[in-house]
């Protein structure tokens, strides 16, 4: 036990880490408890996110939301977030089963790649435990720009109105008033729903980044220690 340990710090040394990376960066708290915590405080979320959804529906806010946006982006948003807060929840639960103490399939495959001397294991090692976040990171940067495009869309009808106007008689300038009122509806509600969509995976994705960054290189410093390990006398 004491020979494995000594590799192992051996094999962070050489891999450019902390010889007790386990237990200082990780504040004396195995990879496998944080991602257990993050998986579960994931649950918690969701489950108030769906008390929000439901306290909105009760209170008739998702109808405001959908009479005010007739261009329906906003609907679109918040289907988008849900659809990728569902994935961040697959994504936590796969990186908590990664993460146990005995070992997972990322693991055995790095170390399989490694005795079979492929020089690109690494990079295969990062696609596993990073590459479907950058397409989550996307989705996520695509709700703030659907936000935008609200907010022009809300402008031009805005501003076609404005064009349409021939006089300045009061009951047409009520009128204009009513319809340019629509447009800033769509401009308002879309530009908000995106910032919170945008906001709200933002903060999963970071912690699912952060778990996933700890996780490679844990599998790196095994590697390094099984490399150091098979050159040993």
């Amino acid at each position: 036990m004491k020979l494995w340990q000594r590799l192992r710090e051996q094999g962070r040394v050489e891999a450019g880490l902390p010889v007790e990376f386990g237990a200082a960066a990780l504040g004396r708290a195995d990879i496998a408890a944080l991602s257990q915590r993050l998986f579960w405080g994931w649950a918690l979320l969701a489950g108030v996110a769906l008390f929000t959804a439901w306290w909105m529906q009760r209170h008739g806010w998702w109808r405001a939301l959908v009479d005010g946006d007739p261009s329906g982006i906003s609907v679109v948003i918040a289907l988008l977030a849900a659809v990728v807060t569902g994935w961040c929840g697959v994504r936590a639960w796969r990186l908590q089963q990664e993460a146990q103490p005995g070992g997972g399939r990322w693991r055995s495959a790095y170390l399989d790649d490694l005795s079979r001397q492929q020089g690109e294991a690494s990079a295969l090692l990062a696609e596993r435990t990073h590459g479907p976040h950058e397409t989550a990171w996307w989705f996520t940067a695509a709700t703030i720009k659907l936000g935008l495009l609200g907010t022009v869309v809300g402008f031009i009808l805005m501003s076609s109105q404005l064009g349409k106007s021939q006089s300045f008689e009061l009951a047409e300038v009520q009128q204009l008033l009513q319809q340019m009122t629509g447009g800033m509806a769509i401009a308002l509600y879309t530009t908000l729903v995106g910032l919170i969509a945008n906001l709200w995976l933002g903060l999963q994705l970071l912690l699912l980044d952060r778990l996933a960054d700890r996780l490679a290189a844990d599998i790196l410093a095994d590697g390094v220690v099984v490399a150091v390990g098979d050159k040993a006398p």
